[in-house]
C-alpha cells in the first residue's frame, strides 16, 4: 500500500491496490487535511474505474464535512481551469495519466490549479495513521454534480478569443481514447482549422493505442500526417495533460524543439526565464540564451515545474515528458493550450513546421535502466555523488545527479516506482554519447557494489 503514494500523485492497479474502499479512505484522508467546509472539485478522465472511484472518493471528501463538486468526465487542464476559476478551496482529479488503462489513482490541487509536492506527505500520513477528522452525522458535506460541458464551454470561451489564425490549417488530432478528445477537436475547429480525429471516442480500455503518446504509439498518426497537405498533428495523453507533435513530413517532433518554437515567439515580445527539467535538452540553453531569456532547471515532475514557474515568474515552461506551461494564461499544463498557440504561429508564418524544426540543431541522446534493490537505491545515489565530487566532475544536483561537461551531459535519477535507477545522456556526437553513458555506468556499478559489501 504505501507504494500507491508516490512524490506527487496516488497510483496504483485498479481492485488490487487500488479499490473503492482506498479511494473513501484517501477522500477522509485528503478531507482531514483540508479542514470541513471547504469546497471542493473533483473531476476525473476516461477508464474504466474512474467513476466508480470519483464517487468512493467524493463520499470519503464529503464524510469530512467538506463539500464537493462533481464536474464528472473533463480533461484535468479543464478540470485545474474550474477549480482556479470557481475559487474552490482545493481540487482533485482520478487518473492514472498515461498508465496502462487498469491503473488509477489521485491527484490533488491547489487553488490555483497547481499539484500537490509536499502536502502530498501530509495526506499520506493522515491516511496511514488512520488520524481522519470526520463531520458530525448532522453536517456532513454536500455532494453536488455538475455539468461537465458547462465546465468545457467555460474553458473554450476564456481560450478561443485570445487566438486568431492568419490562414486556415490542417491537423490531424489523435486524442488516443483519452480525455482531450472532448477539447482540442472542438477549440481547432473553432479557430477555423481542418481537423481529421484518430481515436476520438472517450475509451478508457484505450483500444487505439496505449495512453502514453510516443514515437512507437503514434505510428497511425504520423502516418495519416504524412499522407500529404497537412500542417501538424498532435497526440495527446489519457488524462489530456501532455501532448506530442508531429510535423508536417510525417516526423515526431522533439519536445525541447516544440518548446523553444514557442518560447521564441514570447522571448521576442518580453524577455524573461524559461523553465525546463533537468533531463530536458542543452539545446534549450544555447537557442534561449540566443534570444535574450534565462534558462532555469527544476528536478522532474509537473508539480515541481508549477513551483519553479511561481518562484522565477516564468514566461513559459516545458518538461521532456511533453508538458507544456503557458503562464501568462495560467499557471497548470495544458497541451492544447500549448496546441493553439503553436497553430498561430504557423499560421502567421511562411515557414513549415519541418522546416522551422530543422533549423534547431539535435544531439545525439541514450538513455538506460539501471537495475538497483530499493532498499539501497538511495543510498547508491549518495555514493554516486561523492565519488563524482571526489574526481572534480561539475554537477548538477537538482534532481539526481547530473555531470555536466562542455560537449554533452550526463543524468542519474533514481525511479521513485521501480527498483532502478535511470540513466541518460546526450552528447555533440554519437561516440561522445555512448562514451558518456558507460563513464555513469561505471559510477553506479562503483557505488553498487560498495553499498552491496
Amino acid at each position: 500500500m504505501k507504494y500507491i503514494f508516490r512524490a506527487y500523485d496516488v497510483r496504483g492497479v485498479f481492485n488490487r491496490e487500488l479499490t473503492a474502499e482506498t479511494a473513501a479512505r484517501i477522500g477522509m484522508a485528503f478531507g482531514s487535511y483540508l479542514g470541513g467546509g471547504k469546497r471542493v472539485l473533483v473531476g476525473r478522465d476516461t477508464r474504466t474505474s474512474s467513476e466508480i472511484l470519483e464517487a468512493a472518493f467524493s463520499s470519503g471528501l464529503a464524510s469530512t464535512g467538506c463539500h464537493v463538486y462533481s464536474t464528472g468526465m473533463v480533461p484535468i487542464p479543464t478540470a485545474n481551469f474550474a477549480i482556479w476559476r470557481g475559487g474552490y478551496d482545493a481540487g482533485a482529479y482520478i487518473t492514472a495519466s498515461h498508465n496502462p488503462p487498469e491503473y488509477n489513482g489521485v491527484r490533488f490541487r491547489h487553488p490555483d490549479g497547481s499539484g500537490y509536492t509536499k502536502e502530498n506527505e501530509k495526506v499520506k500520513g493522515i491516511f496511514f495513521k488512520g488520524s481522519f477528522k470526520l463531520a458530525d452525522w448532522r453536517t456532513p458535506g454536500a455532494m453536488v454534480r455538475l455539468d461537465p460541458n458547462a465546465a468545457i464551454a467555460e474553458y473554450s470561451n476564456f481560450l478561443l478569443p485570445k487566438f486568431r489564425l492568419k490562414r486556415p490549417l490542417k491537423a490531424v488530432l489523435d486524442t488516443g481514447n483519452g480525455a482531450a478528445c472532448l477539447t482540442a477537436p472542438h477549440l481547432l475547429k473553432a479557430l477555423g482549422c481542418e481537423i481529421t480525429t484518430i481515436n476520438a471516442q472517450p475509451d478508457g480500455t484505450f483500444p487505439g493505442r496505449p495512453s502514453e503518446p510516443s514515437e512507437e504509439s503514434l505510428g497511425d498518426l504520423k502516418k495519416a500526417v504524412s499522407s500529404g497537405g497537412t500542417d501538424f498533428g498532435a497526440g495527446y495523453d489519457g488524462d489530456g495533460d501532455r501532448a506530442v507533435f508531429v510535423d508536417d513530413l510525417g516526423r515526431v517532433v522533439q519536445t525541447e524543439k516544440v518548446g523553444i518554437i514557442v518560447a521564441r515567439e514570447l522571448l521576442a515580445r518580453r524577455k524573461g526565464r524559461i523553465v525546463a527539467n533537468v533531463s530536458c535538452s542543452m539545446i534549450v540553453e544555447r537557442e534561449i540564451e540566443k534570444l535574450g531569456g534565462k534558462v532555469e532547471r527544476v528536478r522532474v515532475g509537473d508539480v515541481f515545474v508549477c513551483e519553479a514557474i511561481k518562484r522565477h515568474k516564468a514566461l513559459f515552461a516545458m518538461e521532456t515528458s511533453a508538458h507544456y506551461f503557458l503562464p501568462s494564461f495560467y499557471i497548470f499544463d495544458d497541451p492544447v493550450l500549448m496546441t493553439l498557440q503553436l497553430a498561430e504561429i504557423l499560421a502567421k508564418g511562411k515557414e513549415r513546421l519541418s522546416e522551422l524544426v530543422d533549423a534547431i540543431p539535435s544531439y545525439p541522446t541514450l538513455t538506460e535502466n539501471l537495475q538497483c534493490p530499493d532498499e539501497v537505491k538511495f543510498q547508491v545515489m549518495e555514493e554516486i555523488i561523492k565519488g563524482c565530487k571526489a574526481k572534480g566532475y561539475k554537477l548538477d544536483l537538482t534532481d539526481g545527479v547530473k555531470l555536466l561537461f562542455q560537449d554533452g551531459w550526463a543524468l542519474l535519477r533514481p525511479s521513485n516506482t521501480n527498483p532502478l535507477i535511470r540513466a541518460a545522456v546526450e552528447a555533440e556526437t554519437e561516440g561522445r554519447a555512448k562514451a558518456l553513458l558507460a563513464l555513469v555506468k561505471k559510477e553506479f556499478r562503483r557505488a553498487l557494489e560498495k553499498k552491496k559489501g
